[in-house]
């Protein structure tokens, strides 16, 4: 997914900016510089096999005598054609969303970089990762997010987005599986197969443990990041400081449903 070709970054950038931090030509953009940006995951996923979704980049470039100090990216999904009307507006206010969210984004880094210039350009960059089941039912993806604000490092996530194509609103987690406590009994045994001998690097030492304070509460479907891949199984992630300190990276569970039968509920997932 992540493109390196100069042309293709080049053209990638919606030039902005005021006083000390200046528009300038595509041309201007460097070698170093497009290298830089194409460290991060820059353009969403395509979804190929669904020619009634498309995906936009918004993109846009901060400069400072010529050179990229800061940019931001976020997606916008357009549902094609009359079929799923409710999903269009549904998706057209999730975009119009993102695009707000990046615009407060790129106003707050042109603030910082006015006053303090980074020797690295700051970044806020969200961009659809992978597709996953998309049908008659529901249309589910996953979000990579990558932010950078002059700390000791950047910070980034995977977000599963799970829409209801009938009525566009988000579908809860109850909806797939049978129970709570079925669900965190399957992720641990997942998270025991899928990543041997990592218990050591969880914050608690126990994924139980972990599972079952992460997962607590009343609201807990509130805070379970998820998606349904293109098998139907359901994926759940975990990003750096969920569980683990940053050191230890993000976890990305699958639970599929030949080996985890008793996870899921009949009336979404046949």
């Amino acid at each position: 997914m992540k493109k390196t070709m100069m042309a293709a970054l080049a053209a990638m950038f919606v030039l902005g900016g005021v006083s000390a931090v200046q528009a300038a030509d595509a041309e201007t953009v460097t070698e170093a510089e497009l290298q830089e940006i194409a460290k991060m995951d820059v353009e969403s996923a395509e979804p190929k096999l669904f020619p009634w979704l498309r995906v936009e980049d918004h993109r846009r470039a901060l400069r400072m005598n010529g050179r990229v100090i800061a940019w931001t990216s976020c997606p916008e999904i357009v549902v094609i054609g009359d079929d799923y009307p409710v999903l269009q507006h549904a998706l057209r206010d999730w975009s119009d969303e993102q695009k707000r969210r990046s615009e407060d984004e790129t106003e707050n880094m042109e603030n910082a970089v006015r006053a303090f210039v980074p020797s690295e350009p700051f970044y806020d960059s969200v961009v659809v990762d992978h597709w996953g089941r998309v049908d008659e039912q529901v249309v589910s993806f996953a979000l990579s997010s990558g932010t950078y604000d002059g700390g000791t490092h950047p910070q980034h996530a995977i977000t599963g987005v799970t829409l209801s194509t009938e009525t566009g609103e988000p579908v809860s987690i109850d909806a797939v599986i049978t129970s709570r406590d079925v669900l965190l009994l399957a992720l641990a045994d997942a998270f025991r197969k899928q990543y041997p001998g990592r218990e050591q690097d969880l914050f608690s030492h126990d994924i139980d443990e972990t599972l079952n304070d992460y997962h607590d509460g009343g609201d807990w479907q509130k805070y379970i990041d998820w998606m349904l891949d293109a098998n139907n199984d359901l994926h759940v992630f975990y990003n750096p400081y969920d569980i683990a300190p940053y050191s230890a990276g993000g976890f990305e569970l699958t639970l599929r449903h030949d080996v985890y039968p008793e996870v899921y509920r009949r009336d979404l997932t046949e």
